[in-house]
């Protein structure tokens, strides 16, 4: 094997290598999206009570993200629950009706109507995936139609 085509088979390989992990991960987060969106069948009118900040620290330092306190009634009982999907800004604010999408056998799972975290991180892996596949087998078939008749020393 020349050192031209090994070169080739490991730059593409590497290339799709990571496009595949992050294309597993795009599609598993997906899937999760999805099992959990199809136990939330039920559907309420909900206000945000409070949006509380939170500190999390790390070996990088400190980041804070906000999150919703949010009110809604389910079954005819009051329910008031911090949403798990928080943000680096202030999204919500206090008085704000918001969808609420739950799950009636269990009301403390419950997403608000168009903003996930979860779906959004799935778009973005895919789409790292399928683009980092994609350069793989365009560099490498550039790389050897390009090298023909050029060797590396």
């Amino acid at each position: 094997m020349t050192d031209i085509n090994l070169f080739t088979l490991v730059f593409t390989g590497i290339w799709c290598l990571v496009g595949v992990i992050f294309t597993c991960v795009g599609i598993g987060l997906r899937r999760a999206f999805l099992r959990k969106e199809e136990r939330l069948r039920a559907r309420a009118t909900g206000t945000v009570t409070e949006v509380v900040r939170r500190v999390s620290h790390s070996s990088d330092g400190a980041s804070a993200s906000w999150y919703p306190i949010v009110e809604f009634e389910a079954d005819g009982r009051a329910i008031s629950l911090e949403y798990d999907e928080g943000g680096g800004r202030k999204r919500f604010y206090e008085g704000q009706s918001v969808e609420v999408l739950y799950d009636p056998d269990d009301p403390g799972c419950f997403r608000l109507e168009g903003f996930s975290v979860t779906r959004l991180l799935g778009r973005i892996f895919l789409a790292v995936g399928l683009g980092c596949i994609a350069i793989g087998i365009v560099a490498g078939l550039g790389i050897r139609l390009f090298s023909r008749g050029f060797q590396i020393q």
